[in-house]
């Protein structure tokens, strides 16, 4: 692959990357869960006897939105439950979002290079009498391939 080819490619796929992440506003998301992360730390830090530090309550935050559960920290307040639920059901349904954002991404590149790929192949059966030798050869196997690919798929239906 040349880099000419590499660049492309990898511009490709930021454009279909920032359409995905607006479309699914991943960027409010990602924003409200560091706040939510920072602020439930914060009030656990205050509300929990058992934990010292905000770097503690921190740690406790990580360990709620990872579900590792060490058990280093115990809350023992509503308020510091309270916290802790809410920074749970977030993490839930932000991470199954990004979840969801990353299949869309990828969905999205591989329909960009299949539009791509289509585009080149029109491109070429327009132009057959330009083509050289290796090009209609090249061409040649393409259809091949795709006929090939038809009749398995329309076998298995039968």
């Amino acid at each position: 692959m040349t880099f000419e080819q590499n660049t492309q490619q990898r511009s490709l796929r930021l454009r279909a990357i920032w359409p995905v992440i607006r479309s699914s506003w991943l960027h409010g998301w990602l924003i409200v869960f560091i706040v939510l992360f920072l602020a439930a730390a914060a009030i656990v830090t205050i509300a929990e006897p058992d934990v010292g530090r905000l770097g503690d309550g921190m740690w406790l935050m990580f360990e709620v939105v990872t579900t590792m559960g060490i058990g280093d920290f115990m809350c023992e307040t509503a308020v510091g439950r309270l916290a802790i639920a809410a920074m749970s059901l977030y993490s839930i349904l932000f991470l199954a979002l990004v979840t969801a954002s990353a299949v869309n991404i990828c969905q999205a590149i591989m329909l960009a290079h299949r539009d791509e790929s289509v585009a080149h192949f029109i491109y070429q059966l327009e132009h057959l009498p330009d083509l050289s030798r290796e090009e209609l050869a090249e061409v040649s196997d393409k259809v091949k391939r795709i006929g090939k690919r038809r009749r398995k798929g329309k076998d298995a239906f039968k």
